[in-house]
C-alpha cells in the first residue's frame, strides 16, 4: 500500500552528550502496526518524537511519504502524523466532542472556527472509536479506557496518514487495554494507516502488531514479525532478566514469562 515513514541511520543526542539513537534504520508501510520494545531508557520516546518532527536528529534522515520531514512546515506535518501520548491533562472541563475537534486545527486558519466539514470528521472519528455517545460528556468525567478512545479519535480527526502512540495502555486495566489494541489494529488495517506503537505490554504487542522492533541502548536489537523477535534470548540480551517463552493456547502469539 506504500511506504508511510522511512528513516536511515538516525542517530540523535540530548544535551549530556549521550546517543539515545544511533544508526537506526525504519520503515513502516500503509496498513501496517509495528510496535516498539524496550526497557526505559532504551529510546522508544525519543523514535516517536523524532517521527513526529518534535526532535530533529542531528545524524540521518527520515522521510515522510518520500519527502523529507525537515521540509515539512508544522502544521504540514500535523495533517499527516497524529501523536498519541501516555496520558493527557485538560486544564478546563471540554466535552469529549471539543476534544475530538482540536485534531481539526492543522486545517484551520487562524482564529477560523470549526465549519460543518470539520464536525463531519470528528463525529467519524467517533463513530470509528466507539465514543461517539460520549459527545456531550465532559472529559473529566471519563474512564481511562474512554478517555483512551477519545484521544485515538482526535488522532483520527486529523486525517493522518501515520499515527504515533507513546505508551497507550499504561494506566489501563486489562480489559481496556484489549479493547484499545483491537481498535488500533482494526484502524490500522480498514483506513490504511501507518502505526508505531511504543509498549511495556510485550504479550499484547505480539498478539497484535505485524512486525516488532526491539530497542536497546538507542540500538535496534532486532526486528521481525513477533515469533522472530520474541524469544528468551532476545528478551533475556535486552530485558536483562530470565524469561520463559511459550505459546498463547488462545491466540498461538509469543508469551513472556518471567522466571
Amino acid at each position: 500500500m506504500g511506504r508511510v515513514i522511512s528513516l536511515r541511520q538516525v542517530g540523535f543526542s540530548y544535551d549530556d552528550g549521550a546517543w539515545a539513537l544511533t544508526g537506526l534504520d525504519l520503515d513502516v508501510d500503509r496498513g501496517e502496526l509495528v510496535g516498539v520494545l524496550g526497557p526505559n531508557g532504551s529510546g522508544k520516546s525519543t523514535l516517536l518524537k523524532i517521527v513526529d518532527g518534535l526532535l530533529a536528529p542531528q545524524e540521518g534522515v527520515v522521510r515522510l511519504n518520500g519527502r523529507p520531514v525537515s521540509d515539512y512546515s508544522r502544521a504540514e506535518l500535523a495533517r499527516e502524523v497524529a501523536m498519541v501520548g501516555q496520558e493527557s491533562h485538560f486544564r478546563f472541563s471540554f466535552s469529549a466532542l471539543e476534544v475530538v475537534l482540536m485534531g481539526r486545527f492543522p486545517y484551520l486558519g487562524r482564529f477560523q472556527f470549526e465549519g460543518e466539514r470539520d464536525m463531519e470528521v470528528a463525529r467519524d472519528a467517533m463513530e470509528a472509536t466507539h465514543c461517539l455517545y460520549l459527545a456531550r460528556r465532559s472529559i473529566h468525567e471519563l474512564s481511562g479506557g474512554e478517555k483512551q478512545r477519545v484521544m485515538i479519535a482526535r488522532a483520527l480527526a486529523q486525517e493522518p496518514s501515520m499515527v504515533l502512540l507513546d505508551e497507550p495502555t499504561s494506566f489501563l486495566d486489562l480489559r481496556f487495554k484489549k479493547e484499545v489494541f483491537d481498535l488500533i489494529r482494526a484502524l490500522t488495517h480498514e483506513r490504511g494507516l501507518g502505526v508505531l506503537v511504543a509498549t511495556h505490554d510485550i504479550d499484547l504487542a505480539a498478539a497484535y502488531c505485524d512486525r516488532l522492533v526491539l530497542l536497546k541502548s538507542g540500538r535496534i536489537h532486532t526486528t521481525g514479525i513477533p515469533e522472530e523477535v520474541i524469544t528468551a534470548s532476545h528478551m533475556e540480551a535486552v530485558y536483562e532478566c530470565t524469561v520463559s517463552v511459550d505459546r498463547n493456547p488462545k491466540t498461538g502469539s509469543p508469551r513472556v514469562t518471567l522466571v
